[in-house]
């Protein structure tokens, strides 16, 4: 009986200690470091060739094709746009090279805003472009994919000779 009651006593005691529980926690805090973060790109690519082809399209101007921009930010920002010259460079037969100004030959309109801001007034039709920044987009909400598209208009005249004349247009997209 001694031995029963040791066995039981034995059982008990290895029963109370499996049910007997015990806990622990452990913690961590996370912290995100977001950083201001802002990207421009064209949907397009970088070449826009603009054809004039007769008197007509001299002295009345060619419209580009549409330009398409998307904007990634995660605060809200401005977009800003300027020519990189005062003159088109020229590729072709005539010397010394033509120097065509920009500023009054090379127009450009905000053709469709989906930023969540608005267009600066200028640009509400084709108002010209200089190598000084102008504010194009204003008040522009952040967010992913924020989108805007614009069209250039080219308006040389007849006093240039024929030839390549190129430029770069310089989009910058700001957090104020």
């Amino acid at each position: 009986m001694k031995k029963i009651i040791a066995v039981v006593l034995l059982l008990s005691a290895g029963w109370l200690k499996l049910h007997a529980q015990q806990s622990d926690v452990a913690t961590q805090l996370i912290k995100v470091h977001l950083e201001p973060t802002i990207q421009i790109s064209s949907m397009n690519g970088s070449d826009v060739n603009i054809g004039f082809s007769s008197i007509n399209s001299y002295m009345n101007g060619v419209e580009s094709g549409k330009q398409d921009f998307t904007v990634h930010s995660n605060r809200d920002f401005v977009v800003n746009v300027r020519a990189n010259s005062p003159v088109f460079s020229y590729s072709g037969n005539s010397y010394p090279a033509p120097e065509m100004p920009v500023d009054n030959t090379l127009f450009l309109t905000v053709s469709e805003n989906n930023t969540g801001g608005s267009v600066a007034n200028s640009f509400n039709s084709f108002a010209p472009l200089s190598a000084s920044p102008r504010d194009l987009l204003l008040n522009c909400k952040n967010g992913g994919n924020k989108t805007f598209s614009v069209n250039y208009r080219a308006n040389p005249g007849a006093l240039f000779p024929a030839g390549d004349y190129t430029v770069g247009v310089i989009y910058t997209a700001t957090q104020p």
